[in-house]
């Protein structure tokens, strides 16, 4: 089989059969031209690829300096690509099995002091529209840990006033429920009754809670601006992203005594070994606490 009748099975498959997210289709279709791109000929038979054409593909990304990120991003979806061929038969064996991985740099996290946090929580005007909807969006970035994809998705129907509830869709399109406080639930009301005005004479177009000026949804960098715009106002390093909200929001509730598999469920982590990063930054705060405190640390 010819290698581009082979990934538009695949790109198929994931749309049709494992139900990914757009964006999801469009980075495995990328990644996968790229790699046609530099075989040079979409019309090269499967059965002509061999290890060490793949292993020159990753080598060309390394000499095109993309970053480690991409790179692994690119060995996954070929390591996905050859793993439904062989699942489907059109191969014998995993050409792509071989295939390493870059050594991962150990990540670190921006997490919020406390009190800084409550600070920026308070920093927006609740008087304006603008500033309810602002307020609301931090709130609930810390409150709920969503991601910054998530929260822009929230339909008004996506909230049980009654039952103190949230659903939201995750990655591939898992949905969960997340609990609302009182408090919350006040603010989506408020800013609810309020968001018609915040379109200058334009009508309200999108089922979104989260709207801007023309009536339309937030988009991930409208949120992105205005969380750097309320920590400017509070002072705040401006290295801290939406998506720290989320490491704070785990990172506190395990200090506060949530267990990880609850942190997993709210979070919405298919595999709690990507929760367990959070017990590793924990142990690092206590080790810096230690190396202060203890007398026999030094």
């Amino acid at each position: 089989m010819k290698i581009g009748r082979a990934v538009d099975k695949f790109l198929y498959f994931l749309q049709n059969e494992k139900n990914c997210s757009e964006h999801t289709i469009k980075s495995y279709s990328r990644d996968l031209n790229d790699f046609i791109d530099y075989l040079q000929d979409e019309n090269i038979r499967l059965n002509e690829i061999d290890f060490f054409l793949l292993r020159g593909f990753i080598a060309n990304c390394y000499e095109r300096k993309l970053a480690k990120t991409t790179v692994e991003r690119k060995i996954s979806t070929i390591k996905s690509f050859y793993k439904f061929l062989t699942m489907r038969k059109i191969i014998e064996d995993n050409t792509a099995k071989p295939l390493k991985f870059p050594k991962k740099e150990q990540k670190s996290f921006n997490i919020f002091n406390i009190d800084d946090l409550f600070n920026l929580l308070e920093a927006p005007d609740k008087e304006s529209p603008a500033g309810l909807r602002d307020a609301l969006i931090l709130e609930l970035l810390y409150a709920t840990g969503v991601r910054i994809s998530e929260l822009v998705g929230i339909e008004i129907s996506d909230i049980d006033f009654s039952g103190k509830r949230l659903r939201v869709m995750g990655k591939g399109k898992k949905e969960r429920i997340i609990p609302l406080a009182d408090i919350h639930l006040k603010m989506i009301r408020d800013y609810n009754k309020n968001k018609d005005k915040i379109p200058k004479n334009r009508t309200v177009k999108t089922p979104q809670l989260f709207i801007n000026k023309f009536g339309t949804a937030l988009t991930d960098r409208s949120v992105r601006r205005i969380v750097d715009k309320y920590l400017k106002i509070s002072g705040l390093p401006s290295n801290f992203s939406p998506h720290d909200f989320r490491h704070s929001f785990a990172t506190h509730m395990l200090e506060g005594g949530a267990d990880l598999r609850t942190i997993q469920e709210l979070l919405g982590h298919s595999s709690l070994s990507t929760t367990q990063k959070y017990t590793h930054l924990n142990l690092s705060e206590l080790l810096k606490i230690y190396d202060k405190t203890h007398p026999k640390s030094k």
